[in-house]
């Protein structure tokens, strides 16, 4: 029986990006799982048309299931690289999930890594991990947001890191989403935090690091911090360039695999 695991991600556009972070989880799930066809689909339409004029081959996940379908494929299961159960993994995971029913004998979609409460706990664990802070720091995480609509996951983060007293305050790149800005900086004065190691809740570290986060402009995060008169130490490594947070992906394929 011919069985694939499609590896979905929004996709980033720089190819150093990509190769250090999206790339990376790619290889370890085909390493975790050599019974299965791994391959990888992007949902973001500008970055497909990107890697497209960078001579990269970028199937959209419609392209990869009917690829899949054609050549026979029986079992397929969907592991998205998305970091939230958002409207991204809405409209172009699970909505492609119903329009493909029935085309394959059993297909499934996974979860993002922050699903559960339980998600929560574990992924905020691994992230302090990843960014170790120095004494008298606290760890500021900078994520994407939902665009249209706020995206109640940060939130959590934000309440599971209280509970557990960890020195993390999460914040959003969209203006339309929470904890914005004005919330990151209301908790730091709160908290007479003078000194911060900014860095990204996100897969890559693409432009939204570089200059949402990092940039010289007044508007930066980072900038914006300074200004409040807080010492700024930032980390421009996505989180999958991290071997232990790649390590939720293969958790979350092999949660997928067992789940029948």
């Amino acid at each position: 029986m011919k069985q694939a695991i499609v590896f979905t991600s929004f996709g980033v556009a720089d190819a150093e990006a990509r190769a250090a972070s999206i790339d990376s989880a790619y290889e370890e799930l085909k390493k975790e799982f050599p019974a299965y066809e791994v391959r990888q689909a992007y949902t973001s339409n500008f970055v497909r048309k990107r890697m497209q004029q960078q001579g990269q081959k970028a199937l959209s996940l419609p392209e990869a299931l009917l690829g899949l379908q054609e050549e026979g494929f029986e079992e397929v299961y969907i592991q998205p690289a998305h970091l939230t159960p958002g409207e991204e993994y809405e409209n172009k995971i699970l909505a492609v999930l119903a329009e493909f029913q029935g085309r394959f004998r059993k297909l499934r979609a996974g979860e993002p890594v922050f699903f559960s409460s339980e998600d929560c706990i574990e992924g905020l664990r691994t992230v302090l991990a990843c960014f170790p802070l120095a004494e008298g720091e606290h760890l500021v995480l900078l994520g994407h947001g939902s665009p249209h609509r706020p995206n109640p996951v940060y939130l959590e983060l934000q309440e599971r890191a209280d509970i557990a007293f960890w020195p993390v305050h999460i914040g959003v790149v969209e203006e339309t989403d929470l904890p914005n800005f004005s919330m990151v900086m209301a908790r730091l004065k709160h908290r007479e935090v003078r000194k911060v190691l900014l860095a990204p809740l996100l897969l890559s570290g693409g432009v939204h690091v570089k200059e949402d986060m990092a940039g010289s402009d007044d508007t930066s995060w980072k900038s914006r911090l300074e200004k409040q008169g807080i010492t700024v130490r930032t980390c421009l490594r996505g989180l999958g360039t991290f071997p232990a947070f790649r390590r939720l992906y293969v958790e979350k394929a092999r949660k997928l695999l067992q789940a029948d």
